[in-house]
């Protein structure tokens, strides 16, 4: 009696999920097309202070600026062909090229095994 009531349960226990997910499936709209179309959200701007990666792709290279607060705090270039290069602020103005980047990012260890 126990054993067939626990089987009961068991085989219970994974067959509602199947019979939710059907049902689940069977309420979804089957006439919707796709637009092809990105989202754009233009009214979207990020928290005063953090920082924002803008992505530019071209055909020999992608470009990614890094900005606080509006201003460009560094350039990274990763050209098709070479090793990637960084664009960082001069003292005199204009730019200055570097292997590595100046910017810090935290890096903590949350887990560890």
């Amino acid at each position: 009696m126990q054993r067939s009531l626990c089987q009961s349960l068991v085989l219970s226990g994974l067959l509602l999920p199947l019979a939710v997910q059907a049902q689940q499936a069977a309420d979804l709209p089957t006439d919707v097309e796709p637009s092809g179309e990105p989202v754009v959200v233009p009214e979207y701007q990020p928290e005063p202070g953090e920082p924002q990666v803008v992505i530019r792709g071209g055909e020999d290279q992608v470009v990614y600026e890094y900005r606080v607060n509006g201003e460009v705090v560094e350039i990274k270039v990763v050209p098709s062909t070479g090793p990637a290069y960084y664009l960082v602020p001069a003292d005199g103005g204009g730019w200055a090229r570097t292997s590595e980047s100046d910017t810090l990012i935290p890096s903590w260890v949350i887990f560890r095994w």
